[in-house]
């Protein structure tokens, strides 16, 4: 079976996006990722985006739908996270305090030990 290049895309998600909608309508999609790297010679390296390609004779189909889809419903990437806080903690926290604590105990134990006459 002879696949078409319908649509390529610079985000995997959106190549994601549309291969899943293509297939509700009952058009089998695959996806070529030229970033990819685990298929060598399969993948152009002078391109960059993921094509998206389906049977020659849905292409047409395919296309109109991809249009449609894009027109509709634009695909925005993942929100961004806020940086994360960097700021140190006020005081030890977690069970450093705890380990902090019996370290210490040994150590004065060790030190009336050896300070034993005995």
């Amino acid at each position: 079976m002879e696949t078409k290049l319908v649509h390529e895309t610079q985000t995997e998600q959106e190549a994601m996006a549309l291969q899943e909608m293509l297939e509700r309508e009952g058009i089998a999609a695959a996806l070529v990722n030229h970033r990819d790297t685990a298929y060598p010679g399969i993948a152009d390296k002078s391109r960059s985006g993921t094509e998206v390609r389906v049977p020659e004779e849905q292409a047409a189909r395919a296309v109109e739908l991809i249009r449609e889809y894009l027109a509709a419903e634009p695909i925005e990437g993942p929100p961004d996270a806020p940086p994360p806080d960097r700021r140190a903690a006020p005081g030890i926290t977690g069970p450093g305090w705890l380990v902090i604590s019996l370290v210490f105990f040994a150590l004065l134990v060790a030190a009336i030990y050896l300070s034993n006459p005995e």
